[in-house]
């Protein structure tokens, strides 16, 4: 492999040549002429890329949420979640993402060098909000070096079809580590999505001057899914029968123009057809 030296350095395709990045430096190959793949690995890789393509939509969308530091595999362990949430599919052979199997996601930490953090009560009320619910006298492990920590929660949105997320916080509830902790509620806004994962960011803070400035200690900073909620099941689509090469919707209406007298069918008949012990 080659490294670049030049000014302009590149990723990605460039001709028959690829740039890439590792560890800050760029380096250069060139493309394969042929790839070999047996239809097993062709479908490994097609489900791989899935599991990519879904991973990528949700760090982008807590890219901006976010606050405490994640660890450097932060983006396998999710592809790798991801995929195991694919091949829990087996409806057929083409697999896809199922709301309730996202479940899995619950407890996965974005940092896994930090504490596990208490769990609170969660509640929904009719409306679709979300409350988050921290007893007093929880127990939490405090940086050392911290004044403060940081409490907050995220809704994590998933649309239907898995194309694309959104990520929306609640307030942001700052607790002297030298005072007992009371109870804290925090409120998330309804969302509409097929899935939402709930997660509970805690930051170690010190306090200078007035203003608080986050610890990067990765042991006291953690962000871990709480809770994953699935969206309210919609009624099935009726179908349209097809007979033949027509095609038929019962539920379909039909101009009174359209009807004659000659398409009705014969009421006699009918009812000669039910009682046949009847002569008219």
């Amino acid at each position: 492999m080659a490294k670049q030296t030049g000014f302009f350095k590149f990723t990605g395709k460039l001709g028959d040549a690829i740039g890439y990045c590792v560890d800050g430096q760029y380096y250069l190959r060139s493309m394969p002429s042929e790839v070999r793949q047996s239809p097993r690995t062709r479908q490994s890789s097609k489900r791989f890329g899935q599991a990519s393509r879904l991973g990528a939509v949700i760090r982008h969308a807590l890219d901006g949420q976010l606050t405490s530091p994640s660890c450097d595999d932060y983006g396998n362990r999710l592809n790798k979640a991801l995929l195991s949430i694919l091949k829990a599919d087996d409806s057929g052979a083409r697999r896809r993402f199922v709301p309730r199997h996202f479940r899995q996601l619950e407890n996965f930490k974005l940092n896994r060098f930090a504490r596990p953090v208490p769990h609170p009560q969660l509640d929904q009320d009719a409306e679709g909000n979300v409350r988050l619910t921290i007893p007093a006298g929880s127990y939490w492990t405090f940086n050392p070096s911290a004044s403060h920590i940081s409490v907050r929660a995220i809704a994590l949105e998933l649309r239907p079809g898995f194309k694309s997320a959104q990520a929306v916080s609640s307030r942001q509830v700052m607790l002297p580590c030298d005072e007992p902790i009371p109870e804290i509620v925090l409120t998330l806004p309804a969302c509409k999505g097929a899935v939402t994962c709930v997660i509970l960011e805690v930051n170690a803070c010190s306090e200078t001057e007035g203003r608080f400035y986050p610890l990067r200690n990765r042991l006291f900073n953690t962000a871990e899914v709480i809770a994953v909620l699935t969206g309210r099941r919609r009624c099935p689509a009726f179908r349209r029968r097809t007979y033949g090469s027509r095609s038929w919707n019962r539920f379909a209406r039909v101009p009174k123009s359209s009807v004659s007298a000659h398409s009705l069918p014969d009421r006699r008949s009918s009812i000669a057809f039910l009682c046949p012990l009847v002569s008219f």
